[in-house]
């Protein structure tokens, strides 16, 4: 379950708009876009490789007019280490021409366009490699992982900045009770932790988390617009486009219909297809404010 959408795109010569409008593509069903790029041809193997082991691309794009290499031979090399995954492939010319091209070579099971509608294709496979994503089970898992991963940069701030021992006794307290606030009858057993690898032993919310991780940032933003507008944004919005999504999706149910599977809140209302690629939408904003927010107080060596 994951909120990015990754694609393979062999192709040397695409400008700067034509892999936005790629990405925009992706964007509109609710996925955060990762392209990696290949320019030649001896990559294929490379990255095929990769694909076997981790599966980490869900469509592939080939331009078919890839050099000097002929359409039809990349064609076969791609769809020979690419067994599995779907393949767009694409050129300058008709999609009538593309497809003969395809049959003549005996290449089955791919997909032709033309350049120029490269885009708008993109954004229907999209739609239709990912239906299970618009499941219930599918949008509360995906949920939880953005929690998750959320928390654990969170936790990663907090460790970081703890290394520092003249804020480690400041930082374990600050957290320490902020949790004991909200523990009710498990206040007393936290108030004898005395570290925060034992706290963090313990069952630490995503509240309790943030909240130190934001103070934490707030202090290392002073004069540094970029981590106070990251501040301010995670603040605003990590309730409302995250944990109350959350919450909201495990109070809802999921009947089978005469028109495919219907999602309804507790006052009957469905929720649609659009509602899901928004709530994707909503959940790639928080982590990406997060995952950038660790960026800057988290030392690459460090995490």
């Amino acid at each position: 379950m994951n909120l990015t959408f990754n694609v393979c795109w062999i192709e040397d010569q695409a400008s700067d708009a034509f892999v936005e409008s790629v990405e925009e593509a992706i964007r509109a069903n609710g996925f955060d876009p990762r392209i990696e790029r290949i320019a030649t041809q001896e990559e294929i193997a490379e990255f095929a490789h990769r694909q076997e082991q981790f599966y980490d691309y869900e469509l592939i794009l080939l331009d078919l007019q890839l050099g000097a290499t002929k359409g039809d031979e990349i064609a076969k090399s791609v769809r020979r280490h690419f067994r599995s995954t779907p393949l767009l492939f694409y050129s300058g010319a008709d999609e009538v021409d593309l497809r003969q091209l395809m049959y003549k070579a005996g290449i089955e099971g791919v997909y032709c366009i033309h350049r120029r509608e490269l885009p708008n294709r993109v954004r229907e496979l999209v739609g239709e490699l990912s239906p299970a994503l618009n499941r219930l089970n599918s949008m509360r898992g995906l949920a939880a992982q953005t929690v998750a991963d959320c928390d654990e940069r969170f936790r990663k701030i907090i460790m970081n900045a703890a290394e520092d021992d003249q804020r480690k006794d400041e930082i374990f307290a600050s957290l320490r009770d902020n949790l004991v606030e909200n523990a009710e009858n498990r206040a007393e057993e936290l108030r004898k932790l005395t570290t925060l690898d034992e706290l963090f032993q313990q069952y630490v919310p995503t509240a309790a988390l943030m909240k130190e991780a934001l103070r934490i940032a707030r202090k290392a933003g002073e004069g540094d617009d970029e981590i106070l507008d990251l501040h301010r944004s995670i603040k605003k919005n990590f309730y409302p486009m995250l944990t109350a999504r959350r919450h909201a999706l495990a109070h809802v149910v999921e009947e089978r219909t005469a028109e495919g599977f219907v999602v309804r809140k507790q006052n009957g209302e469905p929720l649609t297809r659009d509602d899901f690629i928004g709530y994707r939408e909503e959940f790639a904003i928080v982590l990406r404010d997060v995952t950038r927010l660790h960026g800057r107080l988290v030392p690459q060596q460090a995490d």
